[in-house]
């Protein structure tokens, strides 16, 4: 499901930046080739478990420096918490949940030096 808010996808910062203040917001980093953080949001009204995902993507700067490249960011029901369970629309207030955790991350980054 895409997000309403501007993208953050291609915001570069460095590696150990994006790292830290992400997992400081909640996010678990999923180590892979290129780090995925994720963070559950559930919804207090049904229960139901979902999870905003951002993909990075490594680069390097001009002095060789490791930076991450942000990815875009993905919402979607968390089939892992939910077995058998109908997989309908996201509510409302799960969007705005994680269109408000995109705009704290991106005044975030984009206020903080590199």
């Amino acid at each position: 499901m895409k997000l309403k808010i501007k993208s953050i996808n291609g915001l570069t910062r460095p590696r150990e930046q994006v790292d830290h203040f992400l997992k400081s917001q909640g996010f678990v980093c999923r180590p892979s080739h290129h780090p995925v953080y994720d963070i559950r949001i559930e919804d207090a009204a049904s229960g139901q478990v979902y999870r905003l995902r951002i993909p990075t993507h490594h680069h390097l700067s001009l002095n060789q420096s490791a930076y991450l490249r942000l990815g875009e960011p993905t919402l979607s029901q968390n089939s892992k918490f939910q077995k058998n369970q109908f997989q309908g629309d996201i509510p409302d207030s799960v969007m705005q949940a994680a269109n408000d955790k995109i705009a704290e991350i991106v005044s975030y980054l984009q206020s903080s030096p590199e």
